[in-house]
């Protein structure tokens, strides 16, 4: 079955704006026929057309069973901002490998300063929808590097994706981990002096000794923390 966000009013889900556009004039689906609904909970909506309107439909629940492809653990991404593209394919990334948040940042090397928040918000739907996780996943404003060092003395583990790092990565730093911060360069990668501030406060790993693009980077280090940690 088709899924599709929406919002639950009154016991009925509403599916209305791009959602309803893709469901409508897209796939051309009628009345009668059975989606999954999400509205950014734990559930899954198992639902069948009830109504079609001009700009909305409306669908009646048929039953309701708790998503299976929640996370386990809480992985915060901390990016640091990369060009367009890779921007893109990092968020597609990030949403099937399980991160449960993104918080973009800037610093030294970085060329790209923000982004469209209308096309993250896209991406990351279209993500979410893929592999079939009921709750959006939150990407944060941009922020400068300074402003993410506090923040990470709230997690259990922090792990940085160094290039120049010689220590291989060892799956027993995740044991008995929750709440999980993992930090990527961009293209440009870190300043001298980032790189010292992040390693007193942060585990650095090496990925192996070729230099992998910011994209690669994030996709091997997440699926190593994903699988690893059961998540």
């Amino acid at each position: 079955m088709k899924r599709f966000f929406g919002r639950l009013d009154r016991g009925k889900i509403v599916i209305e704006e791009g959602e309803f556009f893709h469901l409508s004039k897209v796939l051309r689906m009628r009345e009668g026929e059975q989606i999954i609904a999400s509205v950014n909970d734990e559930n899954d909506y198992y639902c069948v057309i009830e109504k079609m309107g001009k700009n909305s439909c409306i669908a009646g629940v048929e039953s309701v069973e708790k998503c299976p492809a929640l996370p386990k653990r809480e992985i915060t991404l901390f990016q640091m901002l990369p060009k367009k593209d890779y921007f893109d394919e990092i968020l597609a990334k990030s949403v099937e490998l399980g991160v449960s948040r993104i918080v973009p940042f800037t610093s030294a090397y970085t060329m790209m300063k923000n982004f469209k928040r209308e096309r993250v918000d896209t991406q990351i739907m279209t993500a979410c929808k893929q592999c079939e996780r009921s709750m959006l996943v939150p990407v944060e404003d941009v922020v400068p590097f300074e402003k993410i060092l506090p923040c990470l003395a709230e997690y259990d583990l922090v792990i940085f994706a160094y290039e120049r790092e010689t220590i291989p990565f060892d799956a027993k730093i995740l044991e008995n981990k929750q709440k999980i911060a993992v930090i990527v360069g961009n293209e440009g990668g870190f300043a001298p002096e980032e790189v010292e501030k992040l390693q007193a406060l942060a585990t650095s790993v090496s990925l192996g000794k070729r230099i992998l693009r910011c994209d690669t980077a994030v996709t091997t280090i997440l699926a190593l923390v994903s699988v690893l940690s059961n998540n």
